[in-house]
């Protein structure tokens, strides 16, 4: 009550129709006039009004709520709602600017069309982006720190990276063959993409101006081998042959990741495999028991300076000899590379103990690695064991304690110690963090509703749906 809010229409594609009609039912609760070429709805008492725009023939209708002044409006309350114009892909919060956007939805037609659109903090969408191209793979990557948005077009063996400016227009474009498996953009208008070979064998970081797109820098990951020395492994089958032959192993790596100090961080698995064998008849079957695996592990993380040049961090490093037939502990970073907030990095880390000689694991086991900013390892904090897909992300809360999740389970541990501060079950699986709040309580991510955890036992439901927040903290419920 008391308070202005602005209207609009959009047709079916979320195109803005002017000239419209406005009216409202009771005038008693609420007027309609017009403020700088759009109709704003003024508040005058409590209850709820029918609007209506009448355009072309056509009427649109919506029920306004108008609430007490003098009350705290309850928890969930929707401020505004847009409607979609077909499937959501994605939505992000845009940086601020003071004059761009605060909101971006990238939403798909049942033609295949791509819609990008920008939307104020008050719910008036101020532009739409047409994708120049028709693809179903597209995703919505992030903000730029330009107020802007990048968004990729996915293929088999490339991608299209559109990078659109605060107002609407096409900042620019590239094509790049591969995969892209992360993106971190700094401060410093340095956008950093890996980039992965389609066989996943083979990894780059690309470093790109966020302003133009011209190349900063390109750098190789370590490549992995596997060296068979006078054998041969195909599949299962290992045979004596003569000579040797190094086969190049899949890239292992985490995600990209623009600390506090402004440098980007990747984190991977580099390993040099060596096996052999005792003197054999050329094209006898070998047993795996008598193959000598010779390894040579290592997990690394690399700091990537603005000019292109790195510092690699070796985090842990085992050389070992053992029979191909027995166990073997592979570590590979998973996606969720973080800060700590104290300039360090926190890596998960999955171990798998299968062996050499199939593609299935027995088991696996999971860890957080803690890296100070020095490149120190200071800790592996272990994690539950689960069942379901792998959501990993990570959230940095008060009093240096930070939130991950494992299957249905939220973990709290202290990021000084690395020890576990308490757990939280949910009754659904697969839930996933989303914030740190200021009260110390972490906001929970199921696949029906938000969740409010505080500890073990004090948790309470946000609303129903899925949610994302802006650089404010208004939360918005998705359409999906």
């Amino acid at each position: 009550m008391g308070e202005d809010r602005a209207l609009q229409l959009l047709d079916d594609f979320a195109q803005e129709l002017h000239d419209a009609t406005w009216s409202v039912d009771n005038a008693d609760l609420a007027t309609i006039q017009e403020e700088d070429g759009r109709a704003v709805l003024h508040a005058k008492s409590v209850g709820t009004v029918v609007v209506t725009a009448s355009w072309g023939g056509e009427m649109r209708v919506r029920e306004i709520k108008i609430w007490s002044a003098l009350r705290p409006l309850p928890p969930g309350t929707t401020n505004w709602g847009m409607d979609p114009i077909g499937s959501e892909v994605g939505d992000l919060p845009a940086v601020p600017t003071g004059d761009g956007p605060s909101t971006y939805a990238l939403e798909q037609t049942s033609s295949g069309k791509t819609y990008l659109r920008a939307v104020r903090t008050d719910g008036i969408q101020i532009w739409t982006w047409l994708m120049p191209e028709q693809t179903r793979n597209v995703e919505l990557i992030c903000g730029d720190w330009l107020g802007g948005a990048l968004i990729a077009a996915n293929r088999d063996d490339s991608y299209t990276m559109y990078a659109v400016a605060k107002d609407g227009e096409l900042r620019w474009q590239r094509t790049m063959k591969g995969v892209r498996k992360g993106l971190a953009d700094s401060t410093d208008h340095l956008v950093h993409v890996l980039n992965q070979s389609p066989d996943g064998i083979t990894a780059t970081v690309l470093g790109l101006d966020e302003k133009s797109g011209a190349q900063w820098f390109e750098l190789a990951v370590p490549v992995s081998h596997e060296e068979q020395i006078n054998l041969r492994r195909e599949g299962s089958r290992i045979s004596c042959a003569q000579g040797s032959i190094s086969q190049l192993t899949p890239a292992r790596t985490s995600r990209l990741m623009v600390n506090m100090d402004g440098y980007g961080y990747l984190s991977f698995t580099q390993t040099e495999w060596s096996l052999t064998t005792e003197k054999c008849a050329l094209g006898q079957v070998i047993d795996p028991k008598d193959v000598t695996l010779a390894r040579d592990d290592k997990l690394v993380l690399w700091k990537i300076d603005p000019d292109g040049s790195y510092r690699a961090i070796i985090v842990e490093a085992t050389k070992t000899k053992q029979p191909l037939s027995a166990p073997a502990n592979v570590i590979s970073p998973t996606n969720a590379l973080v800060t700590d907030n104290m300039n360090g990095t926190l890596i998960p880390v999955r171990v798998s103990h299968g062996k050499t000689t199939g593609n299935t694991n027995e088991s696996t086991d999971e860890f957080v690695y803690r890296v100070n900013q020095d490149g120190e390892l200071l800790y592996k904090f272990p994690l539950p064991k689960y069942s379901g897909p792998l959501k990993d992300d990570m959230v940095i809360g008060h009093d240096n304690v930070a939130f991950a999740t494992r299957g249905s389970f939220l973990i709290a541990f202290s990021l000084v110690s690395g020890k576990e501060l308490w757990r939280w079950e949910s009754s659904e699986p697969e839930i996933s963090v989303f914030a740190a709040l200021a009260n110390g309580a972490c906001l929970v991510q199921t696949p029906t509703v938000l969740m409010e955890v505080a500890s073990s036992t004090q948790a309470k439901e946000v609303f129903k749906g899925k949610a994302m927040m802006d650089w404010q903290g208004h939360m918005y419920r998705k359409h999906n």
